[in-house]
């Protein structure tokens, strides 16, 4: 599941102002807390300053060189009825109760704490702490009581503060629900602003390099502003389609050119492939003119004795079949002759290797090159058809015989031989050709396969032969392999995948 820009920001920025919100409460609440027992701490302070004043007024009054508690009791005992106070407990300098609004009885030792600190300090003690037995909060300041700068004892008052806790939890859900409420606000309008200054351009963008990606370079611009990071982000990236668009412009145009120029160049190799296929035809031209002369001549032989008017009918007519055999044989060798040398299109379909090898060395069966050559088959049985073009099987059979041959001047033998071979569970026609001829140099055989590469002497060959065998073989998705030892042959193995060319 795939989550957006927008609902990430907005979850982000709910996470931390939560936090802030947490933090913030608990400081507000700690602050407002403190705030208010300093208050109530003030006016305790207030109430026992109160209290001590109207001590130091009652002992004026008083003529005893002591105090009483009939003169001090109604007193401490309306401050502890009004509730301002919880208890009032005075004692003197020998921690001899004087007034306690707890115990009634009076003149008693006591052991307090408070007192003992507020004695041994000479000042104010102050302390908050939680009643055990009712769990509520209390105040207890304890101080020295002095009247005429004499001392005269030490007061203990306790305030009580419920008041206090009620108004530091009504204070903090007040500030909670105002803080949430705040934050509710900050959030919404974070996300509006997030959203309006960052995830919409950022869309945008997006948009902008989307299409690039898909290649629509003409498209009209962003109008961000750039006076920020993401403006100039979106300003660089109209410029990158602009400048893209130029250079697609560009590419488009040299393209064309490129492809003329294939296309100039796709007829410069057909015609050089025309040229060589004609110059290995002006090679087997000798045998031509061999290979028609005798059936021209038995040809005019019976044209001769056609015109002597002696001869029988019968024998005239078995003239003339035996001189339309020798035409059509005629006809035969210049047709195919023709036939390899025309340009035409391809003809990509099954056809039988075997039957293609026979055709082919038929055309050298009477040449004078190849009469002190012996031309071995080993052709395999039930071979496979193979999915190549004729022509350009037949060229590539006939560039190799050519070039054994040229190897071969005082004669030698040359063996055919196809089979099927199974490599790496792929069936493929193997095709070797062997001759017994001169073989071809070490240093030579790297580039025997290089257009224009000939070690023939000039006006000998053309160097395109073995190029377009190699080329042949290439695109019959085939490999060819050369093994030549100096004075004892060369053999050339093909191995060519039964599907060939595609149909």
């Amino acid at each position: 599941m795939k989550i957006g820009l927008k609902t990430t920001i907005f979850w982000n920025i709910t996470l931390l102002m939560t936090a802030a919100i947490i933090l913030i409460s608990l400081v507000v609440l700690r602050v407002t807390e403190r705030e208010l027992l300093k208050q109530r701490t003030e006016t305790g302070e207030a109430v026992f300053s109160m209290i001590v004043s109207s001590l130091s007024h009652l002992k004026d009054q008083n003529t005893e060189s002591s105090f009483t508690y009939s003169k001090i009791e109604p007193f401490i005992t309306g401050l502890v009825d009004d509730k301002i106070c919880s208890r009032i407990l005075f004692v003197n300098n020998q921690h001899l109760v004087i007034a306690d609004t707890k115990n009634k009885k009076k003149g008693y030792y006591i052991d307090d704490i408070e007192l003992k600190h507020a004695d041994s300090n000479n000042s104010l003690y102050k302390k908050t702490y939680q009643d055990p037995d009712t769990l509520e909060s209390k105040l207890v300041i304890a101080g020295p009581v002095y009247i005429k700068d004499r001392h005269v004892g030490i007061l203990k008052i306790i305030l009580p503060l419920n008041q206090t806790q009620k108004s530091i939890a009504a204070a903090g859900k007040s500030i909670l629900i105002y803080i949430l409420f705040d934050g509710a606000i900050l959030i919404l309008f974070g996300f509006f602003l997030l959203s309006r200054y960052l995830v919409t351009p950022i869309n945008k963008i997006i948009k902008l390099t989307e299409n690039i990606s898909e290649g629509h370079l003409t498209q009209p611009p962003l109008f961000l502003s750039d006076k920020n990071e993401i403006g100039k982000l979106s300003s660089a990236l109209n410029t990158l389609s602009e400048n893209l668009k130029i250079e697609k412009d560009k590419i488009n145009e040299h393209f064309k050119k490129l492809q003329e120029k294939n296309k100039e160049l796709q007829q410069a190799h057909n015609e050089v492939i025309q040229a060589e296929k004609l110059a290995s035809v002006g090679r087997l031209s000798a045998g031509i003119a061999h290979e028609i002369g005798n059936p021209l001549g038995i040809i005019l032989g019976y044209i001769h004795m056609l015109r002597d008017k002696k001869t029988d009918d019968n024998v005239r007519a078995d003239y003339l079949n035996r001189m339309e055999k020798e035409t059509e044989r005629v006809n035969n060798i210049v047709r195919n002759f023709l036939d390899y040398s025309r340009p035409e299109k391809q003809n990509i379909r099954e056809i039988d290797l075997n039957k293609i090898i026979h055709e082919t060395f038929a055309l050298f069966s009477c040449q004078n090159d190849f009469k002190n050559i012996t031309t071995l088959f080993n052709l395999a049985d039930n071979l496979p058809p193979l999915t190549a073009d004729v022509k350009e099987i037949q060229q590539l059979l006939i560039n190799l015989a050519l070039n054994s041959r040229d190897a071969m001047p005082d004669g030698g033998t040359l063996a055919v031989t196809s089979r099927l071979d199974s490599i790496n569970k792929e069936d493929r026609i193997c095709l070797i050709i062997k001759d017994t001829g001169t073989g071809i140099p070490e240093k030579d055989q790297s580039k025997i396969f290089d257009p224009f590469f000939t070690t023939k002497s000039e006006g000998k060959g053309t160097g395109l032969g073995l190029s377009n065998v190699h080329r042949i073989v290439k695109s019959l998705n085939g490999e060819i392999e050369l093994k030549s030892f100096s004075g004892k042959g060369t053999s050339f193995t093909i191995r060519i995948p039964l599907s060939g060319r595609q149909l």
